[in-house]
């Protein structure tokens, strides 16, 4: 298409409340908005938010590249999901810059086409998105108050952080939560590879009487995924496990779990994640999109691609309460449990 210029503004934002999970605590975001412009004088915004203990590379390795970016975008038209990954093939080991250059690229041509992403992808999509809320370490004696309010919020499936150092906490506040809801809205429980293969099978096994929807990523390694998939009968998703093609082609042709969980940002991007949930899929696979705390730039990325993977599972979407409200209107605001998308 013609060379492109690019500009970026760093940035640090302060979560409202810390974010914590087993091993880590996200006090903060620290990323990078990117601008393209192209010789027509289209621009286009991304964000590149790099997070190195969910997968991608660091921050200083984000810079670094940016610092040194050249690229010439000659484009396919006819064959544009793969022709963009063909121009960003360079920074296939810097997922969240390349998550971030994609968005800006798709949305520069969608600007020039003044069309929107899915339309320019060729891709159906839902008139809305469902999403699960999250309740991370809440103390038991509160979370079925917790799990309330979510639910009286519209919210119909709920994502519970586990892996406390007395399991007993963990099993306490689960029973809280499903006592308080009752049967019909749906628990996940997400353990951050916490555990150990012993642990997830007695944890699991005491959790069975929750009707739980999925396990995401309780252990660390495929090998354990592997040892523990026929021994439970609640069903793994993995997360953590999956930063690339080659990592889905794996789990999937092993059968080492029966949903995945997809970060974009981590990914590279909408098309590499559409790419995996397209194969999972094609093997009785179900995908999950997920944040990686991204500012709102970023979450428009996420959004789309949670959008086009075009399920009926809910996606992990909704970080609004951990961010103050910025100059930027958020386009794609959660109400009852679900997003409005549109063609947006």
């Amino acid at each position: 298409m013609n060379n492109l210029e690019l500009t970026y503004v760093p940035y640090s934002t302060k979560l409202k409340k810390p974010f914590r999970a087993s091993g880590l605590i996200i006090t903060e975001r620290n990323g990078f908005i990117l601008f393209l412009k192209s010789e027509s004088k289209s621009i286009g915004i991304g964000e590149a938010a790099p997070l190195a203990e969910f997968g991608s590379e660091s921050y200083k390795e984000t810079e670094r590249a940016l610092e040194n970016f050249s690229l010439k975008l000659s484009i396919d038209f006819a064959n544009i999901e793969e022709s963009v990954e063909q121009n960003l093939k360079t920074y296939d080991m810097l997922p969240s810059l390349k998550c971030g250059l994609e968005l800006a690229i798709l949305k520069l041509i969608s600007n020039e086409k003044k069309t929107s992403i899915p339309a320019l992808l060729k891709r159906s999509y839902p008139e809305f998105i469902l999403v699960n809320a999250v309740i991370g370490f809440t103390p038991y004696n509160k979370a079925g108050e917790t799990a309330a309010e979510l639910v009286g919020n519209g919210y119909g499936t709920l994502k519970i952080k586990v892996g406390r150092d007395d399991f007993e906490e963990d099993i306490k506040t689960i029973s809280e939560i499903r006592k308080t809801i009752g049967k019909d809205i749906k628990l996940r429980i997400d353990a951050n590879a916490k555990w150990n293969r012993d642990e997830t099978l007695q944890n699991l096994t005491s959790l069975e009487q929750f009707n739980i929807e999925y396990a995401e990523q309780p252990v660390k390694n495929l090998d354990d995924f592997l040892f523990i998939k026929d021994k439970i009968k609640i069903p793994l998703a993995a997360d953590e496990s999956i930063r690339t093609m080659k990592d889905a082609e794996e789990i999937v042709a092993k059968k080492a779990a029966q949903f995945l969980i997809l970060k974009p940002m981590m990914l590279g991007g909408i098309i590499p994640t559409l790419k995996i949930a397209g194969f999972a899929k094609g093997n009785g696979i179900e995908s999950v999109v997920t944040s990686s705390f991204e500012n709102i730039i970023g979450k428009i990325g996420v959004v789309n691609a949670a959008a086009l993977v075009n399920n009926n599972l809910s996606h992990g979407l909704s970080t609004a309460d951990y961010f103050d409200e910025t100059d930027i209107p958020d386009p794609f605001p959660v109400s009852e449990g679900k997003i409005l998308f549109g063609s947006k």
